[in-house]
């Protein structure tokens, strides 16, 4: 089974495992962990005990769905089992589908097992949404599992997450994630990709070392040709709104974090895989309140791409990347 080469799961599959195929479960759980490190395999894997069936259980985790279409036209489907996500190129679960599963928990079950869903990510569920599933918590039908894939339990009611049993899963050491990578493909230096992205090996898998090795590079590159004035923000945001926008953002994202990181607890192996340019920054007095401000406009810009709002987006990354041009001077502090 695919969950038997995730050993970092091992200590919550074991302790529900039992549980689930006696029924004995709680009729909502809410696995919560970093993306990317196989709550969704863990998922499938309980539902497969609970329904007493394999066919859920597949052999390799390539195989599980990312799309409730993919799971139905998949070897995976079982008819006692629904996958409720948002659709393609949507980034909510509207209240339609929460209302369906409440009609599919009231069929009789197919096999006789008894009925189970799955929501991933849980927190996508708009609000009237989130309501039409308190609902059938407060009154779950007999034999029926709910289970809710969420990163944080913040992002839900607490109306909601409080009538779920909650299981915090681990995420890999740096070790298990080279480990489990290495396994799965030719064997390669991830140590800056992880540094970047964390440990979440299913993530990184499915991005894959040469794609996300070119990312890193093609924006380092760009990054150093400002600070060096070879480039100016106009340019370099012509090109990126060219590319995949949202991993240009993230990875900027993630070298500015870290070297606030490391200027805040004095720690020179936080800031270790920063562009050349950026070295400079390494012990300088930055102006935390400009370099969480540059955060928070990051991060704003990527939820207006993901939620598909028509910006100018040559425009917005130009705006964005002045302060570096200048000099870094929006993040260093003076005087």
């Amino acid at each position: 089974m695919a969950i038997n080469s995730l050993t970092w799961l091992h200590p919550n599959y074991l302790k529900l495992s039992h549980l689930v195929k006696t029924h004995d479960n709680a009729h909502g759980l809410m696995l919560v962990g970093y993306s990317g490190i196989g709550k969704r395999i863990l998922a499938f894997q309980l539902a497969g005990d609970y329904l007493d069936s394999d066919k859920l259980k597949p052999k390799r985790w390539a195989n599980y769905a990312t799309t409730a279409n993919e799971y139905q036209d998949s070897d995976l489907f079982h008819p006692d089992c629904n996958f409720v996500c948002p659709e393609e190129n949507k980034t909510t679960i509207p209240i339609d589908r929460i209302r369906s599963l409440k009609s599919f928990f009231e069929l009789t079950s197919h096999q006789g097992k008894g009925k189970v869903a799955i929501i991933r990510p849980a927190e996508s569920m708009t609000y009237s949404a989130a309501n039409s599933l308190l609902k059938i918590l407060e009154e779950p039908p007999d034999e029926t599992l709910l289970i809710l894939i969420t990163e944080s339990i913040q992002k839900l009611p607490e109306t909601v997450v409080s009538r779920m049993q909650i299981h915090n899963i681990r995420k890999p050491s740096v070790e298990e994630t080279i480990g489990w990578l290495n396994n799965e493909e030719t064997e390669n230096d991830w140590q800056e990709i992880i540094a970047l992205f964390g440990s979440r090996p299913l993530l990184i898998n499915e991005l894959g070392y040469e794609f996300l090795t070119a990312k890193i590079k093609k924006i380092s590159t760009d990054l150093d040709s400002l600070v060096l004035k070879k480039s100016k923000p106009s340019e370099i945001a012509a090109n990126w709104a060219k590319e995949d926008l949202d991993m240009m953002l993230k990875i900027l994202y993630i070298w500015i974090s870290s070297l606030v990181t490391g200027s805040l607890v004095k720690e020179i192996d936080a800031v270790k895989y920063v562009p050349s340019s950026f070295k400079g920054l390494i012990g300088a007095k930055l102006n935390y309140e400009l370099c969480f401000n540059y955060l928070n406009e990051i991060a704003n810009i990527r939820h207006h791409l993901l939620n598909g709002k028509g910006l100018n987006w040559s425009l917005q990354i130009s705006n964005l990347l002045t302060p570096i041009y200048a000099d870094l001077k929006g993040l260093i502090q003076h005087g």
